[in-house]
């Protein structure tokens, strides 16, 4: 089912793009995991954000619905998360492929709950079994990752011209899940994990973009620190980004859009 997460005019307005989409996803998530567990009163509650990234888009959800939280551990792989300490978040150096990296967790956290990461991960049981590791029993898991996006696709075409290959600097990693592998796939892996009440939804979102403008941003912002560009072929680098961008992407009533192909898998650890 075709959602927007967010309106035209935000999107135009907003200066960080990407950031914009991360924190959506995240807050409509927490949103779900809200409804679906009956989430209330959290003030007990330790919750870990799985591949929490620099902006903590999924704690700040979390503490948006939830302000009075026990505590929110985020973890990511790469330290730059340890700058970023706010109030109730406590960064961590962590890779959740790697159990004895996140030590003294095992069996601690009332809930885990991941976005945007585990589409990166090609070892998805192996997350989802330390994901249930670090639950205490009758804790709750939920994890949000793509299947598919037009963004990744993009990406992938982009660093197929030499020009482009030859200027980049960043990290791209495509998606790893295969096409053949759906919904029940993972339900199922979740279940051999040891997830109980298992629950697995695909929803397609679609964000539109107001403008060819607005897209030339949104591109922009997502790549310019991933690219060597000289300050005097910004303009230029934009153009090009949305001309390989609308060969890629279907407009919605002449305008650009943003589709992602979403799952979710919610579940909890016996007792």
């Amino acid at each position: 089912m075709a959602q927007p997460l967010t309106n035209s005019e935000e999107l135009k307005t907003s200066k960080k793009h990407v950031p914009v989409l991360n924190y959506d996803y995240a807050l409509m998530f927490v949103k779900e995991c809200a409804v679906e567990f009956r989430w209330r009163d959290l003030t007990n509650d330790i919750i870990m954000d799985v591949g929490c990234g620099s902006d903590f888009n999924c704690c700040n959800a979390i503490l948006k619905e939830f302000p009075d939280v026990r505590a929110l551990v985020a973890i990511d792989k790469y330290p730059v998360v340890l700058r970023n300490r706010k109030d109730k978040i406590y960064p961590f150096t962590g890779n959740i492929e790697e159990r004895e990296t996140l030590k003294g967790f095992e069996g601690e956290l009332d809930k885990v709950i991941s976005t945007n990461t585990i589409h990166q991960i090609t070892n998805k049981k192996l997350v989802f079994e330390n994901l249930y590791h670090f639950l205490k029993p009758g804790g709750e898991a939920a994890v949000l990752f793509n299947m598919e996006s037009c963004y990744i696709d993009f990406t992938k075409a982009l660093l197929e011209i030499p020009y482009f290959k030859s200027m980049f600097k960043g990290k791209f990693t495509e998606n790893v899940h295969p096409k053949e592998q759906g919904s029940q796939f993972y339900q199922e892996m979740f279940e051999e994990a040891g997830f109980h009440n298992v629950r697995a939804k695909v929803v397609e979102f679609v964000i539109p973009l107001s403008s060819d403008e607005a897209c030339k941003d949104f591109l922009f912002e997502a790549h310019k620190d991933d690219f060597h560009i000289l300050p005097e072929f910004s303009d230029e680098f934009k153009e090009a980004l949305i001309r390989i961008y609308t060969r890629k992407v279907e407009r919605i009533e002449g305008k650009p859009c943003y589709r992602a192909l979403m799952l979710s898998l919610l579940g909890y650890k016996p007792t």
